[in-house]
């Protein structure tokens, strides 16, 4: 297993972001809610397809990949209702703006052609998510949640190292 991903292309910093998010899963086991847990460990989960996929480098299909992402984010879905349903609004806004950027994600994975050809539009509204996400990181800085702030300043760095490859890959596919 470890030799698999020997060999892929992953740069260092990227390897770091993923020993991090990993360590986080744990620090969120240990001492937040086992909600909270669920949610790191799905969107771990859910980063390595991504990045998997972006490389080139799945070691199932395409369809079976699609699969295991669906159950991941019904997952993250079920965290969200808990969420809405315990009132933890930051939580609430932050979810939402994750699930908008995995929409995003998913059209540029399904959809490349159609991300090309709105590439302006595509562009403008993963630039305006990523602002909202910068948003709530400012929200928990000034509520003092500094395991929230790590948290999510952790994530916007890995989602977005992930479109940088993907916005290479949509170039390189379209050149």
């Amino acid at each position: 297993m470890f030799n698999y991903f020997s060999s892929l292309p992953y740069p260092r910093l990227k390897l770091a972001i993923v020993v991090l998010i990993t360590l986080n899963v744990v620090i969120y086991a240990m001492v937040d809610t086992w909600n909270s847990a669920v949610d790191a460990l799905a969107w771990l989960a859910l980063l390595i397809l991504y990045e998997l996929e972006a490389n080139g480098a799945a070691p199932v299909s395409e369809n079976t990949l699609h699969r295991i992402r669906y159950v991941l984010i019904a997952v993250i879905a079920l965290v969200f209702v808990s969420y809405v349903h315990d009132s933890e609004w930051l939580d609430v806004v932050n979810s939402a703006l994750w699930f908008a950027l995995i929409a995003l994600l998913e059209l540029e994975v399904r959809w490349p052609d159609k991300v090309f050809t709105y590439r302006q539009s595509y562009w403008l509204a993963t630039v305006t998510v990523f602002t909202g996400l910068v948003a709530m990181v400012i929200a928990w800085t000034w509520q003092s949640a500094w395991l929230d702030v790590y948290d999510a300043t952790l994530w916007i760095v890995a989602f977005a190292s992930i479109e940088v490859d993907i916005f290479q890959l949509l170039q390189r596919k379209h050149a």
